[in-house]
C-alpha cells in the first residue's frame, strides 16, 4: 500500500533520530513485489510522486528502476539480436562499431545512470570524422530507444546531443577525356571497370558483386540486386543501399567493351574479380590500383572512386536525362534525393530548358546554346 511517511516526527509528536536531516517526507510504494522509497522536501511533492507512479503502473508505462540498473555491456548483444530489419551489410558495420567504439566506452556503465551530459562528452571526445561520429552516435541512440521499448528507460538521454559539423565535400565530375585518361593509366585489367563505373553510376560494392547472370547485353541492361561490403575483415553480401533492385542501362559503347569480358562467363562468376577470382575490396583497390592511376593521369589526388558515380550522374544529366531517369539509374529512394544531391547539375538543365523554349518563341533573340555534353 502506497503511503507518505514523516521521517522527522512520530505520530505522537516525538522527534525521530532523523529530525532535521535530509528531506522530511518519504514516499513509499511497491514495485515488482519490493518496497521502494524516495524522500521529498514537501509532503505534497511526495504525494504527487505516488500519484505519478500509480498512474504509470496502471497504464503499463512505469519503468522499473531495477530494469535500468544493469550494465550496458550486458544489453548490447540482445539489442543486436533484435536488429533483424537491418540489411546484412548494415548489420555487419553496426556490429563493428559496437565492438570497436560503443562497447569499450559504455560497456561497464550502468544504463540508468547515463545522462545527456555523459553522451555529449562521449560524442565530443570521439576523434573521428563528423560523418563517422554521426553514424556511431546514431547507433547508440537507437540502442537507447530499444532500451525504452524494453521498459528499462523512460526517456532517451541521447536526445538533443549536439554533433560536430563537417565541411561538405564538393563532388568532382570528370569529363569524358578525364575518364579516358584515368582508364588508360589504370591499365588493361581494370580499364573496363573505370568506364563501367563512370557510365552506369553503380556503387563500388554493387559492381564488385556483379555476376554473369546480371549482365544482359541483348537488352543492354545491368540488373543490380546485390552489393558486397567489407566489415570486420570479412565480405558481407546484401541488397543495394536502398534495399530495392534496379535495372541500369548500358551504353552501346559500354556493352561492346563488356562483350569479351562476359563471353563464356558462368552465371555465378564475378564480372570484375581480383586476380584470384575473389571479390574486390574497396580499400585495397583504392590504395593499390586507383590512387596511383589518378596520380599518373594528372587528376586531383583527392578523387574518390565514388566520384565516378557522380561523373555518371553528370554525363546522364548533360545528355538530357530527366531527374526520374537519373534517380532510377542511381538507385536513389526518391527523385527529391537525386535533386538534393545533384541540384547544381539540374540547375544548368533548367537554364537550357528556358533557352530552348525561347528558341521556339523568339529564335532571333536566343544565342546558340552551348554544347552541354562537353561540360560533363
Amino acid at each position: 500500500m502506497a503511503r507518505v511517511d514523516d521521517r522527522w516526527m512520530l505520530k505522537d509528536g516525538t522527534r525521530t533520530a532523523m529530525y532535521g536531516k535530509g528531506s522530511r517526507w518519504q514516499a513509499v510504494w511497491t514495485e515488482a513485489g519490493k518496497e521502494r522509497k524516495k524522500a521529498f522536501r514537501t509532503k505534497d511533492a511526495a504525494k504527487a510522486h505516488l500519484t505519478h507512479v500509480d498512474h504509470n503502473q496502471r497504464s503499463g508505462t512505469y519503468v522499473s528502476r531495477d530494469l535500468g540498473r544493469v550494465l550496458i555491456g550486458e544489453l548490447l548483444d540482445a539489442w543486436l539480436d533484435s536488429c533483424v530489419h537491418l540489411a546484412p551489410s548494415t548489420l555487419a558495420t553496426t556490429k563493428s562499431d559496437v565492438r570497436a567504439t560503443i562497447r569499450p566506452y559504455w560497456g561497464d556503465k550502468v544504463l540508468a545512470d547515463v545522462t545527456k551530459a555523459d553522451v555529449q562528452a562521449w560524442v565530443t571526445s570521439m576523434a573521428k570524422a563528423a560523418r563517422t561520429v554521426d553514424t556511431i552516435y546514431g547507433r547508440f541512440r537507437n540502442f537507447l530507444n530499444w532500451c525504452i521499448s524494453e521498459g528499462r528507460l523512460q526517456t532517451n538521454p541521447a536526445t538533443g546531443v549536439k554533433l560536430p559539423k563537417g565541411r561538405k565535400r564538393e563532388h568532382i565530375y570528370l569529363t569524358v577525356d578525364q575518364v579516358r585518361a584515368l582508364a588508360t593509366s589504370i591499365g588493361e585489367r581494370d580499364e573496363d571497370l573505370i568506364w563501367f563505373l563512370a557510365t552506369t553510376g553503380l556503387r563500388f560494392g554493387e559492381a564488385a558483386e556483379l555476376r554473369g547472370r546480371d549482365i544482359d547485353l541483348r537488352r543492354r541492361r545491368v540488373i543490380v540486386s546485390r552489393s558486397v561490403t567489407e566489415a570486420d575483415g570479412r565480405m558481407v553480401v546484401g541488397p543495394p543501399k536502398n534495399g530495392e533492385p534496379r535495372d541500369v542501362p548500358l551504353t552501346a559503347f559500354m556493352a561492346e567493351r563488356l562483350r569479351d569480358r562476359v563471353k563464356g562467363l558462368g552465371r555465378d562468376e564475378l564480372v570484375f574479380p581480383t586476380k584470384r577470382g575473389k571479390w574486390m575490396r574497396s580499400n585495397n583497390f583504392k590504395k593499390r590500383t586507383y590512387d596511383p592511376a589518378v596520380a599518373a593521369a594528372g587528376l586531383p589526388l583527392d578523387l574518390w572512386v565514388h566520384d565516378l558515380r557522380h561523373t555518371a550522374a553528370s554525363l546522364a544529366v548533360h545528355s538530357g536525362a530527366s531527374v526520374k531517369s537519373v534517380q532510377r539509374m542511381l538507385g536513389h529512394a526518391s527523385a527529391a534525393l537525386t535533386l538534393d544531391i545533384y541540384a547544381g547539375l539540374f540547375d544548368q538543365e533548367l537554364s537550357d530548358v528556358a533557352a530552348r523554349m525561347d528558341n521556339l518563341l523568339a529564335p532571333k533573340l536566343v544565342p546558340a546554346l552551348p554544347n552541354s555534353s562537353q561540360t560533363a
